[in-house]
């Protein structure tokens, strides 16, 4: 009897369908359009192998890979995918490598405006490890559904490739194509992954490429080696130049892809909401009032709908950007609005992060202080990452 429960569960955790509360996302990223002027290289993947290279939050012994085609007005024709323990570079451990299967082959078809999700596969994942996925492209999209800031160098090579195979003259790019997630399996309810929405400062910019410093992957390493929680996903979310209410940034309204980027993750019970600078930035002279308060309106109603799931959320400050191109008088004015608005929901949400207060310089709470400032005034440099992933870590675990 007792096999027969086992085997049971096993099958279970390998149905590609299973129960959804039993996935947990250990990654994901958010799918975007290609902007010509940050891609202009030819983009279309048919007859090409990408290998892309992703850290992961939590660890598992089945995973899954999720696949988005959303924004592209052609299918998208895959041969085979297959990860492996990444290694330096584009190097892998080819012993370690297995292929993910849609229904009961290796091949798949994204459709256009679509997502898909592999059947469940037996790897041994790590915590806090990267892994590397390959991507055997039939045919492709000339316009693909990517991730621009990846912060990570994927490779590409002309034809079929398998894990014997030399990425070391690769073309090289800092995008990822088409993948948007990895899920564990679980048996447990106590694992769960904390989804992040947020622009350029939480995708990364003037992080370190290939170095996974972003704030929060230093949170989720936090979480871990400092405060022992091996047991929630880190999901980052963040596009940059990404708005909420104002057209004309990158990626859909932070207000339109919720639902879909946050809300949709798998396992999440908890939500970090960190967007605004871009819609102040992009506000007209005589606007920054009312772009203020669409940014309330819009962040209210992102609580509301996590609250209806019973999810914890967690809001960030506006950090200071004094000293960049976009900074003005009535700019800072809007910013203060905001984070007045957002510190005063400490009672409705369950954390405030107030990046803002942790970042500005005691002299001048309009700016940075020049050790977390990048040359733009406007990102953090890696050290202001890393100090606000360690405070994140402390506030969200």
């Amino acid at each position: 009897m007792k096999r027969l429960l086992v085997f049971l569960m096993m099958f279970c955790a390998l149905s590609t369908y299973s129960l959804a509360q039993n996935w947990v996302g250990t990654w994901a990223t958010a799918p975007q359009t290609v902007v010509r002027s940050f891609m202009p290289y030819n983009n279309c993947m048919t007859n090409r192998s990408v290998r892309q290279v992703v850290k992961v939050s939590i660890g598992g012994d089945v995973i899954r890979l999720k696949l988005s085609n959303i924004y592209s007005m052609q299918p998208v024709e895959i041969r085979s995918i297959y990860i492996a323990h990444a290694k330096d570079s584009s190097d892998i451990d080819a012993k370690t490598a297995q292929y993910f299967k849609f229904g009961n082959s290796y091949k798949t078809i994204i459709p256009a405006g679509k997502q898909i999700v592999s059947n469940a596969l037996k790897f041994k994942l790590r915590n806090l490890e990267r892994v590397a996925i390959t991507i055997n492209y039939t045919s492709a999209p000339e316009i693909p559904t990517v991730h621009m800031g990846s912060r990570t160098t994927s490779y590409i090579m002309k034809g079929v490739t398998n894990a014997h195979s030399n990425f070391a003259k690769a073309f090289r790019e800092n995008h990822w194509y088409n993948i948007s997630g990895i899920d564990v399996y679980t048996m447990s309810n106590n694992m769960s992954a904390i989804a992040i929405i947020g622009n350029s400062i939480t995708d990364g910019k003037c992080s370190t490429d290939n170095a996974q410093n972003r704030w929060p992957d230093v949170m989720s390493e936090m979480l871990q080696l400092k405060h022992k929680i091996t047991n929630q996903g880190v999901l980052n979310l963040g596009i940059g130049n990404n708005r909420v209410t104002v057209p004309g940034g990158f990626g859909a309204l932070a207000k339109e892809r919720f639902d879909r980027d946050i809300l949709m993750q798998s396992g999440v019970k908890k939500v970090v909401i960190f967007e605004g600078v871009n819609d102040i930035g992009a506000a007209r002279s005589g606007s920054s009032e009312t772009v203020a308060r669409q940014i309330i309106e819009s962040i209210h109603g992102m609580v509301k709908k996590a609250k209806a799931r019973k999810m914890k959320v967690y809001l960030g400050t506006i950090t200071p950007f004094k000293g960049a191109g976009y900074y003005t008088h009535f700019h800072e004015a809007a910013r203060l609005y905001v984070n007045d608005w957002i510190r005063s929901q400490a009672k409705n949400v369950d954390g405030i992060l107030d990046f803002a207060k942790l970042l500005q310089d005691p002299n001048d709470d309009r700016r940075m202080k020049r050790e977390y400032a990048s040359n733009d005034w406007l990102h953090p440099n890696p050290t202001g990452y890393k100090a606000m992933g360690i405070y994140a870590a402390d506030i969200v675990k």
